[in-house]
């Protein structure tokens, strides 16, 4: 069990910690799937200056490319060398075939995030009768957007991997993300992730690239 830990607890922090932890991939045409406000690309920038293209793909402005991951990516097979998917496939009805899509258009490496619902904090607010967050519920008004799923980091983590190798990639790193206050229990974490963890993050590598 890796740990990852990023910088500040924002999302360009979360993106710094990803940038870092995989310091070899910013290379060639990067896809960010689910890109939001695009600021994955001046994290990159700020690492790595030249050698590779990004392109943001969202549902919404301002990504570069509108589309939905679920009804597939208008893009041709193995289009990109690195396909991110930060915090993505949980927003989807379809989360298997979304994820055949992400590894249908990467010719290389696949970068994926999830969120452990079953971690420490989601099990305090159950108790207080409090929702996860805005992004579950039952909301009176129809949501723009929200998670489909609930499920722990080992779950997310047997998922991957056998997605992974029914699709032609093995997972060469993974492991929890954690923020910076979280460091110091850094032991405790890796032992107990479906309690401590928040984030479960995954390196995903073309089967073969690893031999050349």
């Amino acid at each position: 069990m890796e740990v990852f830990v990023a910088p500040r607890r924002d999302e360009t922090g979360k993106f710094q910690g990803i940038v870092e932890a995989f310091p070899y991939l910013w290379r060639g045409h990067v896809l960010d799937v689910g890109s939001r406000s695009g600021r994955m690309r001046d994290v990159i920038h700020a690492v790595v200056e030249s050698g590779w293209d990004y392109y943001g793909l969202d549902l919404l402005p301002p990504a570069d490319v509108l589309a939905s991951l679920e009804k597939g990516l208008p893009f041709t097979d193995g289009a990109f060398d690195l396909v991110l998917a930060l915090d993505v496939l949980e927003h989807t009805d379809n989360i298997h075939s979304s994820f055949a899509e992400l590894c249908r258009v990467s010719s290389r490496f696949i970068v994926i995030t999830l969120p452990n619902v079953y971690e420490l904090k989601g099990r305090v607010k159950f108790l207080r009768g409090r929702p996860l967050s805005g992004k579950y519920g039952l909301p009176v008004v129809p949501p723009k957007d929200r998670h489909r799923w609930i499920f722990s980091f080992r779950a997310a983590q047997k998922f991957v991997h056998h997605m992974s190798s029914n699709y032609g990639f093995i997972v060469r790193s993974d492991g929890c993300l954690l923020g910076p206050r979280r460091k110091p229990w850094r032991f405790l974490i890796s032992r107990f992730p479906d309690l401590l963890a928040p984030t479960y993050l995954a390196l995903l590598e073309k089967s073969g690239l690893e031999r050349r």
